[in-house]
C-alpha cells in the first residue's frame, strides 16, 4: 500500500523529539509499504494525496496549521474517500474544550457541569448567583495554561467584560508575560527559526466557559486508549495548585490507578468511536468523570507506563487483562490504522 503522511516535527515540553510521523515512516517501510511525504505548503497538496490509500497526519496544537489539518483531513476522508488518521469523529473536537464538553455532556458521559454562555448579560446573571469557586477555562490551550480558579463574583465579571468587550489570548502567563518572550527569542537566537505562535497567540472572546471546581483531588488520572489497549498514569498536582495537567509528576505504579477510569476510557473510546483518544479523569463524589479529551499526547509519557491494560469480552461484559512491557504509543495507532485500512490484523 502506499500511505501518505504529513511529518509532524514534533518537540515535547522537555526538549526531546516527540515525531509521531518518523516512528510511523520506519514502521511502514520495515512493513513493505510505500511512504508519500506530503508537503502541505503546496497548493497541490490534494494531487499529491491522490493515488494513496490513506493518509496519517498528527496535526498540533498551533492555530495553522490545526484549522488546516481539520479541513483537509475532512476534504480527504469524505471526499478523496480514503482512511485519515485522526479521522472526523476522532479530531472535530481537538483541542476545543467547549465541543468537548458539548460532546461528553450529550453523550451521557459523566463529566464536571460546565456552563457556555454565548451572551455576556447572561453570564453575568450567573455570576451573581454561582457557588464558588469555579473553574473558568479558554476552550484552546493545553498543559493547564489557559485554566484558572475563579473565586468572587467581582474575579468573574472582570474576566467576562474582558472576553465579550475585548480579547483574552491566555488566562495566565501569555504573550505579555516576560518568560513568554524570553524564551523564543533565545530559540531564535541559537536555531535561527521564528517562533511558532501557537495558541498564545489565538484570540479568545465573545465567549465564557466555566465549570463547577471538583475539590480533594490532589491528582489527576490520564487514561491513553487506541483500540482495546489503555494505558493509565497518575498526575500529580503542582505545589498549592489544583491543576495536574503539564506539572510532570507523573506516577506509574498500575496499583495506584483506579480502574473505574480505565473502563470510562474504554466506554469512550468505544461510544464516541473514536481511533484513540487520552482522557483527564478526577473524582466528583468519589465516582470517576472525564473533564477532558484530546486524540494525541506526548508519546514519552505513554511509552514510559511499565505495561497496560488490554480489553476482553462483549460489551457490558468486559474484562481488563494486565500486558507488562513499554510500548511506543505510535506503534499502536499504526497498527491499528492499518487494521482499518486493510480490514485485516497488521502484523
Amino acid at each position: 500500500m502506499r500511505i501518505a503522511i504529513v511529518p509532524d516535527r514534533t518537540t515535547a515540553r522537555n526538549g526531546t523529539d516527540d515525531s509521531y510521523s518518523a516512528r510511523w515512516v520506519f514502521r511502514l517501510k520495515e512493513l513493505g509499504h510505500d511512504v508519500r511525504t506530503i508537503d502541505i505548503a503546496q497548493t497541490d497538496v490534494l494531487g499529491q494525496i491522490r493515488g494513496c490509500n490513506a493518509l496519517m497526519w498528527r496535526m498540533p496544537h498551533a492555530p495553522y496549521p490545526r484549522l488546516f489539518a481539520q479541513k483537509l483531513l475532512q476534504a480527504v476522508e469524505h471526499g478523496l474517500k480514503i482512511p485519515v488518521f485522526p479521522d472526523s469523529r476522532t479530531n472535530w473536537h481537538y483541542d476545543d474544550k467547549i465541543a468537548q464538553s458539548y460532546l461528553l455532556e450529550a453523550a451521557g458521559i459523566p463529566t464536571p457541569r460546565t456552563w457556555v454562555f454565548w451572551d455576556r448579560d447572561e453570564a453575568v446573571d450567573f455570576s451573581r448567583s454561582a457557588a464558588y469557586p469555579l473553574v473558568m477555562k479558554l476552550a484552546r490551550g493545553a498543559s493547564s495554561q489557559n485554566v484558572m480558579m475563579v473565586n468572587t463574583p467581582g474575579e468573574a465579571h472582570t474576566w467576562i467584560d474582558r472576553m465579550f468587550h475585548g480579547e483574552v489570548y491566555q488566562l495566565q502567563g501569555g504573550p505579555s508575560s516576560l518568560k513568554s518572550r524570553i524564551r523564543p527569542a533565545l530559540n531564535y537566537l541559537y536555531t535561527g527559526l521564528h517562533p511558532d505562535p501557537g495558541f498564545w497567540y489565538e484570540s479568545q472572546k465573545h465567549y465564557v466557559l466555566f465549570q463547577e471546581y471538583l475539590p480533594g483531588n490532589p491528582h489527576d488520572t490520564r487514561v491513553t486508549v487506541i483500540g482495546k489497549r489503555a494505558f493509565a498514569f497518575q498526575r500529580q498536582n503542582r505545589i498549592d495548585d489544583f491543576r495536574a495537567s503539564g506539572s510532570g509528576k507523573i506516577l506509574y505504579e498500575p496499583d495506584m490507578i483506579d480502574l473505574d477510569f480505565v473502563r470510562l476510557a474504554m466506554r469512550v473510546s468505544r461510544e464516541l468511536r473514536l481511533q484513540t483518544t487520552a482522557i483527564d479523569g478526577l473524582y466528583q463524589d468519589g465516582k470517576p468523570v472525564i473533564v477532558e479529551i484530546s486524540y494525541t499526547y506526548a508519546s514519552q509519557a505513554v511509552h514510559d507506563c511499565p505495561g497496560h491494560w488490554i480489553l476482553d469480552g462483549l460489551t457490558g461484559h468486559e474484562d481488563l487483562h494486565w500486558a507488562e512491557g513499554h510500548v511506543w504509543p505510535q506503534d499502536l495507532i499504526l497498527d491499528s490504522f492499518l487494521e482499518q485500512v486493510t480490514g485485516q490484523p497488521s502484523l
